[in-house]
């Protein structure tokens, strides 16, 4: 959220490349650290664990030769490693290594008994802390308890010293591996930064422009090419849009104009006696263009604009047939209708039908027929066919686009302006189906519709 003064606070303004940085020298850091600290710990085990080897070693043997009544009335002072020894009878020190007139302080053991103790301070020349090991005899002058000691203070100072060069080596480290890590997500960045300077640069004015794409056929790369694929789309649409104002405000540009110069005509006192028809054709024409493009600008919306429901086809046929009358001289025949349904919008599918039956007639000398069939029990198939003049085999996708006209003088005169075919392909589309057109065996045109029944049909 933005603070008070219209700023994201700081830790929403860290850029990707600082973050990344950050997060992966603090969880190296933190490893290395971990994994330090568990090396030292394992090597002070290590190193008690030589000590007290070191001390039991020497206490068993000092403890065989007092078994043996063999001890020497003064130790000697082994030095590697250098450890102290002395052997107490009943808190009297029997025999010792030379400047160690006393014991170390430690309650003696039962025979066969053996204790191992860390003492911080001792009556030796060394310093601590210590490791003691109290080992209890039977002697042949009575019980004897055998204590020999160690210094460890090596192994703090060791410990310190490999903590201290430990921790320079990893900050060291650390600092390598940042900017290293800070330069590669930097290089490795800088195709996204040129991706969104080009994007922040496009506008609607300049759609044909793209964005830079990577050679590598990497994430930034699809990304890349995704984007470009989406400006195409995008430039493709504002195309279609651009030349659908141009062609409707051209189609509203001649009703408009005739109708002012009808109302001029009235206006200057030439009387308006005949022309009420032709005002009346011109409004007429005028609206169904107008209801003809916000059918096609809700299917460019691309929102929810069909509402299903179950539908008796051959109902929504005779409806729209009934709706358009009788044409003299042409024979409409729906005897190939049979009763179907299927699920859809019943508003836009008789206007289908409206559209593809007006279509024939328009065209028709003297026959249409329209027929309906299933197929696998998963499509329904309605079939508008005239014996008119056909439409040529290289211009059978084109008749479904806006605004095209084959005969432009004829489909004036009947009001057409090159919608109906292009409404009926996106009402059709939007039930998850498809139209196209063929040859007639009446000898005319063939529009073939293909809807699925259901929604599972249509998936």
């Amino acid at each position: 959220m933005a603070d008070d003064g219209g700023r994201l606070p700081w830790r929403y303004r860290i850029s990707l490349r600082l973050r990344i940085t950050l997060i992966t020298a603090v969880v190296v850091a933190a490893v290395l650290a971990l994994g330090g600290i568990l090396i030292l710990l394992a090597l002070r085990v290590d190193v008690i664990d030589a000590a007290d080897q070191a001390v039991r070693t020497r206490a068993a043997g000092l403890s065989a030769a007092a078994a043996q009544g063999s001890l020497l009335r003064e130790l000697p002072q082994l030095t590697d490693p250098e450890t102290f020894a002395v052997v107490m009878s009943d808190g009297r020190a029997v025999t010792a290594t030379p400047g160690l007139d006393s014991g170390f302080g430690l309650p003696e053991q039962e025979v066969g008994e053996t204790d191992v103790y860390r003492v911080a301070h001792l009556p030796l020349d060394g310093t601590g802390p210590y490791r003691v090991v109290a080992q209890g005899v039977d002697t042949p002058t009575g019980p004897m308890t055998v204590y020999v000691a160690i210094s460890v203070a090596h192994l703090d100072h060791t410990m310190a010293a490999a903590a201290r060069n430990g921790a320079m080596g990893l900050a060291l480290l650390v600092l390598v591996l940042a900017t290293v890590t800070w330069l590669a997500i930097g290089r490795a960045l800088a195709p996204v930064e040129a991706i969104r300077a080009r994007a922040d640069a496009i506008t609607g004015q300049n759609l044909d422009q793209r964005v830079p794409v990577p050679v590598q056929h990497d994430e930034i790369g699809r990304l890349a090419r995704t984007v470009n694929q989406m400006l195409g789309r995008l430039q493709h649409s504002a195309d279609i849009q651009r030349r659908f104002v141009a062609d409707a405000a051209h189609e509203l540009r001649s009703p408009i104009t005739s109708l002012r110069v009808q109302l001029e005509t009235a206006r200057d006192g030439d009387g308006t006696a005949g022309r009420e028809g032709d005002m009346l054709h011109e409004t007429v024409r005028m609206e169904g263009l107008v209801d003809q493009l916000l059918v096609l600008a809700r299917a460019d919306a691309e929102t929810a604009w069909v509402r299903p429901q179950t539908v008796d086809l051959d109902d929504l046929i005779d409806s729209a047939v009934a709706s358009l009358g009788s044409r003299d001289g042409i024979l409409l025949d729906t005897t190939g209708v049979q009763p179907v349904q299927l699920d859809g919008d019943p508003g836009l599918l008789e206007q289908v039908v409206r559209n593809l039956v007006h279509n024939a007639l328009g065209h028709a000398r003297g026959v249409v027929r329209v027929s309906t069939s299933t197929v696998e029990d998963r499509l329904v198939v309605l079939a508008v066919e005239d014996d008119g003049p056909g439409v040529p085999e290289d211009r059978r996708e084109d008749v479904f686009d806006r605004f095209v006209r084959l005969e432009v003088s004829r489909d004036r005169e009947h009001g057409g302006v090159g919608l109906g075919l292009a409404i009926v392909a996106e009402i059709v589309r939007a039930h998850g189906g498809r139209v196209h057109a063929d040859d007639s065996p009446l000898g005319g045109a063939r529009f073939v519709v293909e809807l699925p029944l259901d929604a599972d049909s249509r998936a």
